[in-house]
C-alpha cells in the first residue's frame, strides 16, 4: 500500500490491485473564522467520531445506490478501521462539485439574497462549482465546462441526471425519517468510461433540518444509521 496524499477530510492509498484505500478523518470543514459549512472550503477544526459517522452513512448510501445499479466507484468499508476501499476515477479536471438545492441555504442565500428569503423553497436547483479554494469555488455552467474543456455537454447532461437521481433518494430517504434536505453536494468522475458517483455521500456533504433545527454532523448520522 503506498501514500497518495492527505486531503481535508480523508487520506488517500494506492493499494497493489490498483484500487485506492480512503481513510476517513475527525476534521470539520467550514469557512475561515471558524464557521462550520459543508459547503466550506477551509479545516475550521475536529470531532471524534466525525470520521465514522461520514464513513457509516457513505456505506449506507452507496450500499442503497448499489442495488438499484446505480454507478460509483465503491467497492468495500470497513467500519471499525474507517476505511473505503474504491475503483480509481478520472477526475473532472482538478475536481468539481455538484451541488442540488431544494431551498435557499447557504451560499445561495449570500449571493442571492437581495432576491430571496433564507429558508424559501427552491425547484431541484442544480449547480457545478470548481474546486478552487483560492477562488471561493467559482460556479461555472455547461458551456463553460465544455469550453475549458473540463467536461463535454453531453457528460455534463448525464451528472445532472444522476445528482438529481441520487439527490432525490438522500431526500426520500431523509423524509422518512422526519427530516428536510435542503442542499447537498456529490462529486463525480469517470470510472470504466462512464460517469460514476465518487467521494462520499456523508453528513459532511448536506444540510438539513428537523423541527426547525440545523442538525450537526453527529446528530445527523445517528439519525440517518442507528
Amino acid at each position: 500500500m503506498e501514500f497518495v496524499r492527505s486531503g481535508k477530510t480523508k487520506d488517500v492509498y494506492l493499494l497493489e490491485n490498483g484500487n485506492y484505500l480512503l481513510k476517513f478523518k475527525d476534521t470539520v470543514t467550514g469557512h475561515i473564522g471558524g464557521e462550520k459549512d459543508p459547503g466550506g472550503n477551509a479545516v475550521v477544526g475536529t470531532e471524534e467520531g466525525v470520521g465514522s459517522s461520514a464513513l457509516k452513512v457513505t456505506t449506507y448510501y452507496f450500499e442503497k445506490l448499489k442495488a438499484l445499479g446505480i454507478p460509483t466507484h465503491y467497492v468495500s468499508s470497513d467500519l471499525e478501521k474507517c476505511e473505503m476501499v474504491v475503483k480509481p476515477a478520472k477526475m473532472f479536471g482538478k475536481g468539481l462539485e455538484f451541488v442540488v438545492r431544494y431551498a435557499a441555504y447557504g451560499s445561495f442565500i449570500r449571493r442571492f439574497g437581495l432576491y430571496i428569503e433564507q429558508g424559501a423553497p427552491l425547484p431541484e436547483i442544480f449547480e457545478v462549482t470548481l474546486k478552487d479554494d483560492e477562488r471561493n469555488d467559482p460556479p461555472a455552467t455547461r458551456e463553460i465546462l465544455a469550453a475549458l474543456y473540463l467536461m463535454s455537454e453531453e457528460q455534463y447532461d448525464e451528472a445532472e441526471r444522476l445528482a438529481k437521481q441520487i439527490c432525490a433518494l438522500v431526500r426520500d430517504d431523509l423524509k422518512e425519517k422526519e427530516m428536510e434536505l435542503v442542499d447537498i453536494k456529490v462529486e463525480f468522475g469517470i470510472v470504466d468510461g462512464k460517469v460514476t458517483l465518487i467521494d462520499e455521500i456523508s453528513a459532511g456533504n448536506m444540510r438539513v433540518y428537523k423541527e426547525g433545527k440545523n442538525l450537526n454532523y453527529i446528530e445527523l448520522s445517528n439519525l440517518i444509521v442507528k
